[in-house]
């Protein structure tokens, strides 16, 4: 299970998580869902600033599990269509 699953089934879940991305950059993002996509997971996450769009890392699992920034269009966009899929009753998506 990733980390992030885990911190997520905290009992204080309030669903907004702290991630550094292999970067180093930080952020405070809405969880939204986690996505498997090939070989990967994919963490689909709303900035806490962010006014409907999202951001997507990609879940490495290792020693410590770090979270890389997707910039691949083509993964991008097969990654937010399952999430849009399997989310369409939960989000509005227009």
């Amino acid at each position: 299970m990733s980390e992030l699953l885990k911190q997520l089934n905290d009992e204080e879940l309030d669903f907004t998580v702290k991630i550094t991305d292999t970067d180093g950059v930080k952020g405070k993002y809405e969880f939204l869902d986690i996505v498997k996509y090939g070989d990967g997971e994919y963490a689909v996450l709303e900035p806490e600033d962010g006014e409907g769009y999202v951001d997507i890392f990609r879940i490495i699992s290792g020693d410590k599990e770090q979270y890389e920034r997707v910039t691949d269009d083509a993964v991008l966009d097969a990654v937010f269509e399952i999430f849009r899929v399997k989310n369409e009753d939960e989000f509005d998506f227009e």
